[in-house]
This record gives C-alpha cells, sequence and structure tokens, in this order.
C-alpha cells in the first residue's frame, strides 16, 4: 500500500544516489550562512520546488494551509542550512524536502490529535463530526496510510516518508536528519515493523 504515496506512483524517478551542493548551490549555501539577502530570491526559488511537491505529496493534495505550511518550510529548512556544520554534503533539494516532511508530518499530527473532527486527509482538511463518528474510519485506503503514518513515533515517520515516500536516498537522508546510517536503517526496520501491525489491525477491524 504504501508504493502508492511514492515518486513512482506519480510517475517520478526516485531519487537514488547520493546528492552533494552543485557548485552553483554552494554559492546559495555560502550566502545563505552569511544571511546574504541579495541572494533571498534565488534561495527561495531553488527551494520551493522541493517543499511544494513534499508538502502535495505528504498532504495528499492542496492544502487551505499551504501557503504557510511553505513559509514554514522554508524557514526551518534556512535555519537547519545555517546551524549544519556541513550542509554542502545533501543538495538545497534534499534540505528543501527533509524540512517540508516535517512539516507536513507535524500538521498530520496535530490534526489527528483531535478528538473532536474527522480528518478528510484526500485534500487534508478538517471538519466537525459527531460523536457517534469514529475518526479512525474515516477515508480510503491511501488516506488511511497517512493516518498510520501520523500515528507512528516522529523519528520513524521521517524516516519511511523521506526513504520509501519520498524516495530519497538513505545516505542523504542519514545527514539531513544528522544520524548514522545504521541509526536510520535501524529507525526505518522499527517503523516497519509497526506500521504493518498497525495495518493489519485496521484489516483485521
Amino acid at each position: 500500500m504504501l508504493v502508492a504515496l511514492t515518486p513512482e506512483a506519480g510517475g517520478a524517478a526516485p531519487v537514488s544516489t547520493r546528492s552533494s551542493a552543485a557548485p552553483v548551490e554552494r554559492v546559495l549555501l555560502d550566502a545563505i550562512r552569511r544571511g546574504d539577502e541579495r541572494r533571498a530570491t534565488e534561495v527561495y526559488a531553488s527551494l520551493l520546488p522541493a517543499v511544494q511537491t513534499t508538502l502535495l505529496r505528504v498532504m495528499g493534495g492542496p492544502d487551505r494551509h499551504h501557503r504557510e505550511m511553505t513559509q514554514r518550510s522554508i524557514e526551518q529548512v534556512i535555519a537547519e542550512l545555517v546551524r549544519h556544520p556541513s550542509p554542502w554534503e545533501c543538495s538545497l533539494k534534499m534540505w528543501a524536502t527533509t524540512s517540508a516532511a516535517r512539516v507536513a508530518l507535524d500538521v498530520l499530527r496535530a490534526r489527528a490529535s483531535r478528538r473532536d473532527v474527522e480528518v478528510s486527509w484526500g485534500d487534508a482538511m478538517v471538519q466537525p463530526v459527531s460523536q457517534d463518528t469514529h475518526i479512525a474510519g474515516s477515508g480510503s485506503a491511501i488516506d488511511r496510510l497517512r493516518w498510520l503514518l501520523a500515528e507512528l513515533p516522529p523519528q520513524q515517520a521521517e524516516a519511511i516518508v523521506l526513504c520509501d515516500v519520498m524516495g530519497l536516498a538513505p545516505s542523504d537522508v542519514a545527514v539531513t536528519l544528522g544520524v548514522a546510517p545504521d541509526h536510520l536503517r535501524r529507525r526505518l526496520a522499527a517503523g516497519h515493523e509497526r506500521l504493518s501491525r498497525q495495518m493489519a489491525l485496521e484489516v483485521a477491524s
């Protein structure tokens, strides 16, 4: 079922090789770390496509708060690039995808935690429901998968979304998440196992 959320399902090729910053991106990275506002337009343009692609895929479509989520993602990736000791180890696309995935998962978790609403994952809208309606029963199979991802521990959900849903190379994901490759593999394995158990329970219920 997870393949329905992946880049291949939308006709996009997965990113399968380590992607360090190209020379032109290194110039932008240096500008970001210096706080050079003269490059602001170029920086925004370089981050926006990956941010939007990630938000749309993880949220399941255009969200009513898409603009705010986009701005938050870009602010977070810039802060991370300034903090990280060697951000040029990955391309700007990898950093932007990671930040946007975190923002999208945060939003899904926040919405899923509300007990008086139903989450319509197709467009990520929230609508009031009656007291006798159960959130867990809403949406299609793919919609329910998003729900289950939101219920995973955050670190496991991030690893699955970045590697399985967005198709990033684990070597890149390890860098952007700030963990060793072996640690990332353990997160993925734990997340896959937990997700499989949750999906089995969904089928049985």
